[in-house]
């Protein structure tokens, strides 16, 4: 069950842990385990999602249910759950198993909200930022709330590191969602436009259709209620390629990371305040 975790990735979620904590009485017997336990959290995650979307690649690697089968996959997926909440009950603070819980509650509702919207395409932007929230910013926020509770900082500091952490998830997503169409397999370890392959609209394209001319042309191949053919699929990424979609989607995503980058003003200044900050740049320049 280890190999999503040999086949590497970005680590953020509990790097957000540790470095939040370092702003305050860093306990490294009460901060590993929480590190660890996010990141067991977020592989559950990866593992359920690819279940559902039939995913064959994670990370240039067959995806654990191409690898075992959906059946397996999902015991898998369940076990990460359970380790992640058995780590986090090694903190000795109940109110961070509990922030974990909130979390997957809210990631699990948001993806339930999602599966009803696939195949219909049009989504709006407000309904976007809501689905990445869930998705995303609500994981990385509660990393934040974490490292600040174990790092016993002040309620107004622990605030402030949520809503960082809440910026930062939503510039982080809109960048992958950029990156979807923007990328190539090699450098994301996926197809180029999977989301839309699985029938969701994301920021670049809902911002491509701005474009009269763009519009026009995807609305031909964009049909609710069906799944588009491959064929269809590479067409609409190559017009959205070939818009200002992607452009100003990135552009979201550095406004929001700036706004991360301006609630760090109110938390605690400490170790981890410079990473925290180098944070807000990594997640929009990334390429992978």
């Amino acid at each position: 069950m280890s190999e999503l975790f040999v086949a590497g990735g970005k680590r953020l979620r509990p790097a957000l842990v540790l470095l939040t904590a370092r702003l305050g009485e860093y306990e490294g017997a009460r901060i590993m385990p929480a590190a660890m336990a996010v990141e067991m959290v977020h592989a559950a995650t990866l593992v359920h999602d690819d279940v559902i979307d039939r995913a064959p690649l994670r990370r240039g690697r067959p995806t654990v249910a191409a690898s075992i089968g959906n059946e397996s996959a999902i015991v898998v997926g369940d076990f990460y759950f359970a380790k992640a909440y058995e780590l986090a009950s090694r903190t000795g603070s109940a109110e961070v198993v509990a922030i974990l819980a909130r979390a997957v509650m809210e990631i699990c509702a948001g993806e339930v909200r999602q599966q009803s919207r696939r195949f219909h395409y049009g989504l709006d932007e407000d309904g976007y930022m809501e689905w990445i929230h869930d998705k995303t910013a609500t994981l990385l926020s509660a990393c934040c709330d974490i490292g600040g509770l174990l790092g016993k900082l002040k309620t107004k500091e622990r605030s402030a590191l949520h809503d960082y952490g809440v910026y930062l998830g939503l510039a982080f997503q809109i960048a992958d969602d950029v990156l979807d169409y923007m990328s190539s397999e090699d450098q994301i370890g996926k197809p180029i436009g999977h989301d839309l392959v699985e029938g969701f609209a994301t920021l670049p394209l809902m911002l491509a259709m701005r474009d009269s001319r763009v519009a026009a042309e995807v609305r031909e191949l964009l049909v609710d209620g069906r799944a588009l053919t491959g064929e269809d699929a590479k067409s609409v990424v190559r017009l959205v390629r070939e818009s200002d979609g992607p452009r100003h989607a990135l552009e979201r995503a550095t406004r929001l990371a700036s706004q991360a980058r301006e609630k760090l003003v109110d938390a605690k200044r400490g170790p981890g305040s410079d990473a925290l900050a180098a944070l807000t740049t990594y997640v929009v320049s990334r390429r992978f």
